[in-house]
């Protein structure tokens, strides 16, 4: 019989801490009801484990993590994690007892979860705003917030009195937002202790009152803030809820920081992000191989200017991947010197097989003072400079560091492969030279916004079909905008006016495009059409020869042949 331990319940009850009884206790359970307002319940972390029948009634278990609440007069222990020491004991061990009087029937006593009618962040959220003005905690001792801590873990819409003790891992800018309902700002920021992560946003004159009172780095008593349902489209963080500061919010500076975490990852090794769907959001650290610096583009969903930077990422399971940096951080990212950067809440895309992006939301740390920096750096200096790099695109390993990290196949070969006829695209890189383009319906008129396809006042973008050739085989290829007007120099607003006003001078830019040759970034994807299915190729990137790297290519390629 398993040795329950005897006294444990009575000193949760009084919440005595000091108590060898509080610490790990062995307890059985006697119930479970699926009700909020139970005498015991349990986190959201732990509620699959009785969904999935691992904790039963009578099952013994160890408390090793909980929080002792009270709750509408009532004590109750919110458990967070545990261990299971006998599921199957099958019966209730002795004859405990109550230690309160049965609550009254009373409906209006039980706790329900706060609740807000933001349908999206973009929208104003609708408070119900605090009888009381916010001022600040003045004189209040740390000891006694320290005793009423409550971890991020057990926050839950059902807790109405809590405290915790958070540092603020990352702040964003000022955004703001308008529409047909209404005009205001926000900003939000990720809030992280020894439990966990929760986001938290204020909104327009809890903007004003806290934007500068909330410093990225430093650590806060954080209480009266309302919790809800995440928003999982604009947070990244492993949490089901996340706080909204009103009115009634308390926030005071903590002088001890220590026992705070300051950086929280769960790292993902890059071979291992293909397991990962499209779409998700995960921790990588790796060191930079190759920054491509800044590039300023037209985003496709706003129609406005925005800056990005690419880099590619190595680590020791000797797989790379693509990183794409956005806006601020795009611009204040140096990736000389081959830094380790650890990422968190980077999103997986199917680009080239496998792509990171780093959203908003997510956040970027050069040379992390964590034990994997270390190991990573140790491992690049001993190994990493001379390792040949495999990438998600089709297999193939990258050479060297000095040659191009993606290696070229033949169209021949992208054919023979049968790339593109999977579920998801392929995609390869192919020396080819354009031979022929079709001058029929070179562009469609498209919304400056949104860029999708309109018939009147609009502007021109280009969709070319373009044939290509190397030595081994032809693809006909389609381009969209940016390609376009990188082959044939011009925009597709300037060439549709010259084939109404000066044909010559437009079948002329068609022919200046003809025999030049590039290396050609391609999307192959099949298309099933009236019962035939046939690969399409998109062109997504056209590159003009360097000479220099190509030789570069052409000596590693002969090299490893010697070899």
């Amino acid at each position: 019989m398993a040795q329950l331990t005897e006294g444990s319940i009575k000193a949760l009850y009084d919440d005595n801490k000091e108590s060898n009884l509080y610490k790990n206790p062995v307890v059985q359970i006697v119930n479970i009801k699926a009700v909020p307002a139970s005498n015991a319940m349990f986190s959201n972390q732990l509620t699959s484990s009785v969904e999935k029948a691992e904790v039963v009634r009578y099952s013994i278990v160890r408390l090793k993590e909980f929080v002792c609440n009270k709750l509408n007069n009532r004590r109750v222990v919110i458990i967070i994690s545990l261990d299971v020491v006998n599921r199957d004991h099958g019966q209730r061990i002795g004859s405990p007892a109550s230690l309160e009087a049965p609550a009254q029937n009373n409906t209006a006593s039980s706790p329900t979860p706060a609740t807000t009618s933001a349908a999206a962040e973009a929208a104003q959220p609708m408070f119900v705003q605090s009888s009381s003005s916010y001022s600040a905690p003045a004189g209040r001792q740390n000891a006694q917030l320290e005793a009423s801590l409550f971890p991020i873990k057990a926050l839950n819409p059902y807790q109405n009195k809590w405290t915790i003790k958070a540092r603020v891992t990352q702040k964003s800018e000022i955004k703001h937002w308008h529409n047909a309902r209404s005009d205001g700002k926000l900003f939000s920021v990720n809030l992280l202790d020894k439990s966990g992560e929760i986001k938290g946003t204020a909104f327009n004159d809890q903007v004003d009152r806290l934007y500068h009172i909330l410093e990225e780095g430093k650590v806060y008593y954080i209480s009266k803030a309302r919790v809800s349902m995440a928003k999982k489209q604009f947070s990244t963080l492993d949490n089901e809820y996340e706080l909204s500061f009103d009115n009634g919010t308390e926030i005071e500076v903590c002088s001890d920081e220590v026992t705070v975490p300051k950086m929280s990852f769960n790292f993902v090794k890059i071979a291992d992000i293909d397991n990962h769907e499209k779409g998700s959001t995960i921790d990588v650290i790796g060191i930079v191989r190759d920054d491509n610096g800044i590039q300023e583009i037209v985003s496709k969903a706003t129609g406005r200017p925005t800056k990005k930077r690419e880099v590619v990422i190595v680590d020791d399971t000797q797989k790379q991947i693509r990183l794409t940096l956005w806006d601020r951080t795009a611009e204040q990212f140096d990736g000389s010197g081959s830094p380790v950067i650890a990422v968190k809440g980077a999103r997986v895309g199917d680009f080239g097989g496998r792509s990171l992006s780093l959203s908003s939301t997510g956040q970027l740390k050069v040379n992390p003072d964590v034990p994997e920096r270390n190991q990573l750096t140790q491992w690049y200096n001993m190994h990493g400079t001379s390792t040949t790099y495999a990438t998600f695109s089709n297999g193939q390993a990258a050479g060297p560091v000095g040659v191009r990290s993606n290696p070229k196949i033949t169209l021949q070969q992208a054919k023979t492969d049968n790339l593109g006829m999977s579920e998801r695209p392929d995609y390869f890189i192919a020396k080819a030279t354009v031979v022929y383009i079709r001058q029929e319906n070179p562009a469609y008129p498209s919304c400056p916004t949104c860029m999708k396809k309109m018939v009147e006042d609009a502007g021109w973008r280009y969709l070319l079909t373009l044939s290509m050739e190397d030595a081994t085989s032809q693809v006909f290829m389609n381009a969209f905008d940016e390609i376009g007007n990188q082959v044939l120099g011009t925009t597709a607003n300037e060439l549709m006016k010259l084939k109404e006003n000066d044909l010559v001078a437009y079948q002329k830019a068609f022919t200046n495009a003809l025999f030049k040759t590039y290396n050609v970034k391609v999307r192959a994807k099949s298309e099933t059409y009236n019962a035939t299915t046939r690969t399409k190729y998109q062109i997504l990137e056209a590159t003009p020869i360097d000479f220099v790297k190509e030789s570069q290519e052409l000596a590693a390629a002969v090299e490893k042949l010697v070899i």
